[in-house]
């Protein structure tokens, strides 16, 4: 059966190859006469395929269903003011554990108004991605490999975030020519009962070596455009939830091709305050190695939870995949293969196969 599984995925694999044929489309946008306001229109849509050991029952779970649907807008107002917003539908079409589809209720994703006051000193409002370490706040369209690390977004049901958003403020500013990014955020967090409890607080330093990113999101790989190294710093607290997190990103051209990979640590303790994340370790790890002339890259991702109670149990999760980017980020393609170790019980195996098509 698990034959039949792989041929399946191979002929998926295929069509999916012969999609990406399809040329990228053109920014579609509008600007006044002046061309102080101007209004972008975008899509993000990851359509996917997944194979994945289901414990304990010696089934394999298969889905076809959307990752991602995305409709993005983007307005900017003058030289100041500027709006970004999109709503997504996750997992459309996929089943749970009782056969039952995800209905794909469409949500607001993003919405973030920045004033630029300058480059020194942005102010980010709405509902925000805070950067509690680098993959957290990477935009999903460049990713360099599959989709966020497996326990990314530890904190985000215990705190009430929307697929890692939250509700707030944030500062944000660039400083050294650029290289040296800074985020300080106040945000909502846990309201608890009469929504008294205090707010969340986060900051982030950011040093970056080489071409600098100023954008709202980080990027997965440029595909060999540009050179960076950046290592950054962040602090998340809210009443007795502390995370720290320590993280690096590489971004490098070599002999016209371009090597990629980050790593990031985290420490989470949700003390008593936070019950659902008991004091942890997580550690994602990933790298690839774009081939420009065949535009393909083979990725490899590593990703640990460890737990500080010997009772909970650990896991790993290793990755390793080849990407075919037809037109970049716009249009591509990617198959990967993934081990689920857990400290106690099974192993797993997971088949993913997506085709994404983004413009924006």
């Amino acid at each position: 059966m698990k034959a039949i599984r792989r041929r399946r995925l191979a002929v998926l694999a295929l069509a999916a190859a012969v999609a990406t044929a399809l040329p990228a489309r053109a920014q579609l946008q509008w600007k006044s006469a002046d061309e102080k306001l101007v209004f972008k229109v975008g899509v993000l849509g990851q359509l996917q395929a997944e194979s994945i050991d289901v414990a304990g029952t010696g089934d394999s779970a298969r889905n076809l269903f959307l990752r991602r649907a995305r409709i993005i807008l983007g307005l900017t107002l003058g030289e100041k003011l500027s709006v970004f917003l999109d709503t997504d539908s996750p997992n459309l079409g996929k089943s749970n554990t009782a056969g039952v589809k995800d209905a794909g209720d469409v949500f607001l994703q993003d919405f973030v108004v920045t004033y630029k006051a300058s480059q020194a000193f942005q102010l980010d409002a709405g509902m925000i991605l805070p950067a509690i370490f680098y993959n957290h706040a990477q935009s999903a369209a460049t990713f360099l490999a599959m989709d966020y690390g497996p326990y990314t977004f530890v904190e985000g049901g215990a705190l009430g975030a929307r697929t890692g958003r939250d509700y707030g403020v944030q500062a944000r500013g660039y400083l050294a020519d650029d290289h040296l990014e800074y985020r300080a955020g106040v945000f909502q967090g846990n309201r608890g009962t009469n929504a008294a409890n205090d707010f969340r607080y986060y900051g982030r330093l950011m040093y970056q070596f080489g071409t600098p990113q100023t954008g709202l999101f980080y990027r997965g790989t440029s595909l060999g455009k540009t050179r960076t190294l950046a290592l950054g710093a962040s602090y998340d607290a809210q009443e007795k939830y502390r995370a720290w997190s320590l993280d690096g990103f590489l971004d490098l051209p070599v002999g016209g091709n371009g090597l990629s990979g980050q790593v990031d640590w985290t420490q989470w303790d949700g003390k008593s305050f936070l019950d659902t994340v008991p004091k942890q370790d997580t550690l994602l790890a990933e790298l690839g190695f774009y081939f420009s002339r065949a535009k393909v890259m083979p990725f490899l991702q590593y990703a640990e939870q460890n737990f500080d109670d010997v009772a909970r149990i650990d896991e790993k999760k290793t990755s390793i995949g080849l990407g075919y980017f037809a037109a970049g980020h716009n249009n591509n393609v990617k198959l990967s293969y993934s081990r689920i170790d857990p400290s106690a019980g099974e192993n797993r195996d997971q088949w993913l196969l997506q085709w994404q098509i983004f413009q924006f």
